[in-house]
């Protein structure tokens, strides 16, 4: 009875989030950003000082596409080590479907970002959807898939999920922050990312648990997050202040 109310619910978030996203999608063609978009960019852009900017500045950074990229490659290559073929199959397929869907919104509704001349070529000129917030958010919920089957103690597992939220929220608000996106493009993006996510727990609802293969996943995932991450910070910090600096 349980599985079948969790499969229930499982589809039922799924349908809302699609729904949010072609909602978001068709609203955006035809009417573009809301007021609601632009008082809401405004206030959280207001708060900025010398201390936020430092953390947000980080946090935006770590959500960047090669430290993603690089942390579900070793995902990936760790998943292949334990020859779990249809998971690599899985994530990679969510990964492509992700850039795919983020490249061609953007092309297709070509939505100008609050800071507009921060981009200068390609997809990653158009705001709408975050390309930031789907990958990190993606990333983020199968690093939380991971560390649910992997972890055995249950403060452990808890404070891995809530440090996983955490990161996925810090960089889908430090994209408002800075002034790289509206929240329309925020919320599209995560809503996506769920979507997929909600679609990869419904196809392994019953795949078999294997606590220390789900373990070794998730610690070669994050430990490659974080080298990464404080590599990419300290190449990229310099040109990310200059970059993020407010034009105004």
């Amino acid at each position: 009875m349980k599985s079948r109310s969790t499969h229930t619910f499982l589809i039922i978030c799924l349908v809302l989030a699609l729904s949010g996203v072609f909602w978001f999608i068709i609203r955006m063609s035809l009417s573009g950003y809301t007021a609601f978009d632009t008082g809401l960019s405004e206030f959280i852009r207001s708060l900025r000082n010398p201390v936020t900017d430092r953390s947000m500045l980080a946090a935006t950074l770590l959500g960047n596409w090669l430290v993603v990229t690089l942390t579900v490659t070793t995902l990936c290559l760790v998943l292949m080590y334990q020859r779990r073929w249809v998971l690599v199959a899985a994530i990679l397929t969510m990964m492509a479907g992700a850039g795919v869907f983020v490249s061609g919104i953007k092309l297709l509704v070509a939505a100008v970002r609050p800071e507009a001349d921060l981009y200068q070529k390609g997809a990653s000129v158009f705001s709408f959807p975050s390309g930031h917030t789907t990958f990190s958010s993606l990333l983020g919920v199968l690093l939380i898939w991971f560390a649910v089957r992997g972890l055995n103690q249950p403060w452990l597992r808890l404070a891995s999920v809530l440090v996983l939220i955490f990161m996925i929220v810090m960089v889908a608000l430090s994209r408002i922050y800075l002034g790289a996106h509206w929240p329309t493009d925020i919320v599209t993006g995560f809503l996506f990312s769920m979507s997929l996510a909600l679609i990869f727990a419904l196809i392994f609802e019953n795949y078999p648990s294997e606590p220390a293969a789900d373990l070794s996943v998730l610690q070669a995932s994050v430990l490659t997050y974080l080298l990464m991450g404080v590599v990419y910070l300290t190449y990229k910090w310099p040109s990310a202040i200059v970059m993020y600096t407010p034009s105004t």
